[in-house]
């Protein structure tokens, strides 16, 4: 009998000696009448490490939720408490794509695989540890569980992804989203999720293809993580394999038929930040910083320009498109995902200015830079809209990360720069500590540039 890890029984086996002479053998190594006789202790046989078999466990309900059916019938510990807590309110209370969690698709997967498993436990006990007015377990105690299970984690998902099969599994995609939401949990660096979903997520899903992520469980993920890839691709030099052909035909494919009714405008303004990354990689690898005027064709830095006019106008076009689109339903105002997409026009339209405003490249040629004015109203639009979202909607804190960035760089006033350290310390206290990186990079760039 394989025992699963919340079973509380512990399997022993006698010894050779006990065996032969039919009598109870108290284990350890030696054991009792091993000792006395001064025989050699030797077990009947050498178990290998047997693979989890998860056992079901109810968990308990410490917010008002409706009973959890995922382990029904089983007694109650510290381990499903931690499961629990990430169901019923880390999941809920953290919505990453501003449209609801594919929560079925992810209870489905939850004990398909170690690794997932562990990971799930791993972001429940780092959560609960943190201060939640809801905490009912100690907070040392919470995290070492955390450690644990995030380590255990690792070593099942290292085991796992050496089969292709394992690759092809959904599991597989969570495991990394979540062992990445771990470190931005508890490392606040930022480095180990950059390993994550660049080396886990985003390579696993390549592996995959486009085609696995078109419709059903794959598509519920891409829709989750999409935004995180290409934020990840503003902050970090590696481009992102989104603006590949192949994954921009993904995207037109993305709502057709039935699935039409579930489009939403954010999906175009995505597609327009992909392009600005891209835009943004290329002009990195053309324009490095030893480079002068005269090394770079001028015909080079024409279509570079060229190519973010278009974008600015496209920019434009998708800001006067969207307003009469939540003009058609007054639902479409409060909607979630209607106040990201509003956050990230304003921080992608200042982003994309910043590609030109400081390369002196193009100090001559007309580009898609903004006046100074224009930047002051769209970080005052990013304020006011981001500490809104906080107060009314489920957005997870990590999704504001790069429109506070953004609004930082460009922030004037002490008013608008104490806000932003506000919204990113709120975003600390919800667990993200990562969130400080963002605020010392912010205090240091700020102590370069006078009020």
């Amino acid at each position: 009998m394989v025992l699963g890890p919340l079973d509380k029984r512990v399997r022993k086996s006698r010894c050779k000696a006990c065996a032969r002479r039919r009598i109870k053998c108290e284990g350890g190594s030696p054991c009792l009448y091993c000792r006395r006789r001064k025989f050699t202790c030797t077990p009947q046989f050498t178990e290998s490490q047997p693979s989890l078999i998860f056992v079901n466990q109810a968990p308990v309900v410490d917010i008002e939720q409706p009973p959890s059916t995922l382990w029904p019938n089983v007694p109650q510990d510290t381990i499903s408490r931690f499961a629990n807590h990430f169901f019923t309110t880390f999941l809920v209370h953290n919505d990453f794509a501003g449209a609801s969690l594919d929560l079925d698709a992810i209870k489905s997967q939850f004990q398909s695989t170690p690794s997932f498993y562990h990971a799930a436990i791993a972001v429940g006990a780092l959560d609960l540890g943190s201060p939640h007015p809801s905490s009912i377990v100690r907070k040392g105690t919470s995290r070492l569980e955390a450690l644990n299970a995030y380590r255990a984690s690792i070593v099942e998902f290292q085991k796992e992804i050496q089969g292709t099969a394992s690759i092809e599994s959904n599991a597989c995609l969570w495991t990394t989203f979540f062992l990445g939401l771990f470190e931005l949990m508890f490392d606040n660096t930022g480095d180990g999720w950059v390993k994550h979903i660049f080396y886990g997520t985003s390579r696993i899903m390549q592996i995959r293809g486009p085609k696995a992520h078109l419709t059903g469980p794959g598509r519920s993920f891409f829709l989750t993580v999409r935004l995180f890839e290409i934020c990840r691709s503003f902050f970090y030099p590696e481009p992102t394999f989104l603006g590949e052909a192949n994954w921009i035909l993904l995207m037109d494919r993305m709502w057709e038929g039935d699935l039409a009714e579930e489009w939403h405008p954010k999906e175009n303004l995505l597609d327009l930040m992909t392009s600005c990354s891209s835009l943004s990689h290329r002009m990195a690898a053309l324009l490095n910083p030893g480079s002068t005027r005269d090394q770079i064709p001028e015909e080079a830095l024409l279509h570079l320009a060229s190519e973010g006019i278009d974008l600015r106008n496209a920019l434009f076009r998708w800001s006067e498109t969207f307003a009469a689109w939540r003009n058609l339903d007054s639902t479409h105002k409060e909607d979630a995902r209607s106040t990201l997409a509003n956050i990230y026009f304003h921080a992608i339209s200042i982003y994309l200015s910043g590609l030109y405003d400081y390369r002196y490249q193009f100090n001559q040629i007309l580009s898609a830079s903004l006046p100074s004015d224009n930047i002051q109203i769209h970080v005052c639009e990013i304020l006011h809209h981001t500490e809104d979202a906080m107060k009314t909607t489920r957005l997870a804190g990590i999704l504001f990360f790069f429109p506070l960035r953004v609004a930082g760089a460009r922030a004037r006033t002490s008013a608008q720069r104490s806000a932003i350290l506000s919204m990113l310390d709120r975003i600390t206290q919800r667990s993200f500590v990562v969130a400080q990186a963002f605020s010392q990079v912010l205090k240091s760039l700020w102590g370069d540039k006078a009020l």
